[in-house]
C-alpha cells in the first residue's frame, strides 16, 4: 500500500509539481551577455543636443491591480503584488515638457480586467501630452501606449496631435496603425542599433526584447541626476537586481517576449547601474519603488500642470 501511495505521490507531483515550476518558477538566465552600451556612452549623448534638459521626473499612476508576484518576477511566490500603470512628466525650464509612456484609456483598462483604472489621472495625463513637445513609448502595449491613442482619437486627429511629438519605433507605429487603421511614415527602423539622443539630456536605447519595439530611456536632469526608464523589461525593482524575467506563463504564452534577450538587457541595466551608482532604475509597474521613502528616487508623485493651478486659483 505504501509502495502504491508512493507512485500516487510521485505522479501527482509530476502532473502538478513540473508544470508549476516550468510555468511559475522557472528563472535560468542562460549565457546571453549584456549589450554594448555604457554610462560613459549614454552620458556623452545626454549632453550632445544644445538646449535646457528635463528639471525634474513626475509620476502619474493611472491604475494598480494585484496578482501574484510569481507572474511578472519569476520565482518569487504567489503573494500578491501591485502592478501599477505609469506614465512620466519631465517638465523642461522654459520648454515644453516630455511625456514617457501615456497610460491607457477605459476600453483598455477593461479588456485587461482592470477595475481601478482613473479617469481624473489619465485626464492629468491626456493634458500633458496636449502641451508636450516630446512623447516616448517604452514598448507596443495597451497599458503604455494605449492613452496616446485614445487622446489622439481619429486619423486626421492623430496626424493632427501627434505628428511631430511622437518618437515611435516602427513595430509602436504598426501597432498604432492596426489599431487607428492609418500609416504612420515616421517610425525609426527597427535595428540592433546604438543608442541615439533624442533632446538635451534624454537618450533612447533600441532594446527589442520585451516586445518588437521595446526601447528604455536614459535621462540626465539639468541638475545632474540620472535616470534609466526601463519600460517592461524590467517590469519590477527585482526583476533587474536579482536577474527575474516574467514567468513562462506571461513571457512564452500570455504576452510573448524574446526571453534570452530580456535576460541580455537586465544584465545590462545591472552593469550601467553598477558603473553609475546613483542612478535611477525606474521598472516598467513598481510603484511602491518609485515612489520609496526610503530610498527617495526624487520622483514627484502626481504631475504638477500650470494650467490646473491656474484654474483652482
Amino acid at each position: 500500500m505504501t509502495r502504491r501511495l508512493n507512485w500516487i505521490l510521485l505522479a501527482l507531483l509530476m502532473l502538478v509539481g513540473v508544470p508549476y515550476y516550468w510555468l511559475l518558477v522557472d528563472n535560468r538566465p542562460g549565457d546571453a551577455a549584456p549589450k554594448a552600451v555604457t554610462i560613459a556612452q549614454l552620458r556623452q549623448l545626454a549632453g550632445s543636443l544644445p538646449g535646457p534638459k528635463p528639471s525634474g521626473v513626475e509620476m502619474e499612476r493611472v491604475a494598480t491591480r494585484d496578482v501574484p508576484g510569481t507572474l511578472f518576477v519569476a520565482g518569487t511566490g504567489l503573494k500578491q503584488r501591485p502592478i501599477a500603470v505609469m506614465a512620466f512628466r519631465l517638465p523642461v525650464t522654459g520648454g515644453k515638457p516630455i511625456v514617457i509612456d501615456a497610460g491607457f484609456t477605459r476600453a483598455d483598462a477593461e479588456g485587461m480586467g482592470i477595475d481601478t483604472w482613473s479617469g481624473e489621472a489619465q485626464g492629468r495625463v491626456d493634458r500633458t501630452m496636449a502641451e508636450a513637445g516630446l512623447i516616448l513609448i517604452t514598448h507596443e502595449h495597451p497599458d503604455h501606449i494605449g492613452g496616446l491613442i485614445g487622446w489622439a482619437g481619429n486619423e486626421a486627429g492623430f496626424m493632427a496631435k501627434v505628428y511631430g511629438k511622437q518618437r515611435m519605433t516602427t513595430p509602436q507605429s504598426a501597432y498604432v496603425a492596426e489599431k487607428l487603421g492609418l500609416r504612420i511614415n515616421n517610425a525609426d527602423p527597427v535595428l540592433e542599433r546604438p543608442p541615439f539622443a533624442i533632446a538635451p539630456g534624454v537618450v533612447a536605447i533600441p532594446a527589442p526584447s520585451h516586445t518588437p519595439g521595446s526601447q528604455m530611456y536614459f535621462v540626465q536632469l539639468a541638475g545632474g541626476r540620472e535616470y534609466l526608464f526601463a519600460g517592461d523589461i524590467a517590469t519590477m525593482d527585482e526583476s533587474w537586481k536579482e536577474l527575474r524575467a516574467r514567468s513562462r506563463l506571461i513571457g512564452d504564452f500570455l504576452a510573448p517576449e524574446d526571453r534570452a534577450a530580456v535576460f541580455s538587457w537586465l544584465r545590462t541595466i545591472r552593469a550601467l547601474k553598477q558603473a553609475a551608482p546613483g542612478m535611477v532604475v525606474v521598472p516598467g509597474h513598481d510603484a511602491d519603488t518609485v515612489l520609496s521613502e526610503e530610498r527617495p528616487t526624487g520622483i514627484r508623485k502626481g504631475f504638477d500642470l500650470p494650467q490646473i493651478k491656474a484654474a483652482v486659483q
